[in-house]
């Protein structure tokens, strides 16, 4: 069974993100940034352009952010991350549902995904199953990075942002990810902006068919 570890701790949260390479502020530096992009646009804009516009900020704003810390970005096709390749990582973009940031609650991505995210996930799954097996030993013949997703959530009725950084472990056929094996709780951000409606945004990787690996 895939492990689910969470953390919501300030210690626990400052230790594990360390791990990783990033810090906190550069993560809340970057989710803010793009609200302050999103909240530029009028009535005008397409409906579904804020979501896109906060998608697309964010994952700039985090490849400046993390750029210092020696991460770079990459594009798989349509499906852009930054990437710390000593660490062989990756920090995807997605906007979640209203369980984002809820200890108690199991979020997922609003959008459904397509091949590109459904083949990082899954490769996800197969390092954590193969750690769990062979422990340290696998790192090193494990090709590929291992993907985390910086997921947001816009809450309108409390004004608030809340996000997460997240390991994503398994996804459905219908692009929608289903189970976590670590989330990284990085509380919310408060605004009082009257936002435009905010719909799903289009973005890329979710025009192409979903396929699962046997």
């Amino acid at each position: 069974m895939l492990p689910n570890i969470l953390y919501d701790a300030p210690e626990e949260i400052a230790s594990r993100l360390d791990q990783l390479g990033v810090t906190e502020v550069a993560l809340r530096e970057a989710i803010y940034q793009g609200h302050l992009q999103r909240t530029r646009l009028t009535l005008n804009h397409p409906r579904n352009f804020p979501g896109l516009v906060m998608w697309g900020e964010v994952v700039a704003a985090l490849r400046d952010q993390l750029r210092p810390l020696d991460w770079i970005r990459q594009d798989v096709g349509s499906f852009p991350v930054t990437v710390n390749e000593t660490l062989n990582l990756a920090i995807a973009v997605a906007s979640g549902d209203e369980a984002t940031g809820n200890p108690y609650a199991h979020p997922s991505n609003r959008s459904k995904k397509g091949r590109h995210t459904v083949d990082a996930i899954e490769s996800n799954r197969q390092m954590v199953l193969l750690f769990e097996e062979f422990m340290q030993e696998v790192k090193e013949d494990v090709e590929g990075n291992q993907t985390w997703i910086l997921m947001h959530h816009t809450d309108t009725s409390k004004g608030e942002i809340r996000f997460e950084l997240s390991l994503p472990a398994e996804i459905g056929n219908d692009g929608k990810i289903t189970s976590w094996s670590e989330r990284i709780l990085l509380g919310s951000i408060s605004f009082d902006d009257d936002l435009v409606e905010i719909l799903q945004p289009g973005g890329p990787d979710i025009d192409i068919e979903i396929r699962r690996k046997a």
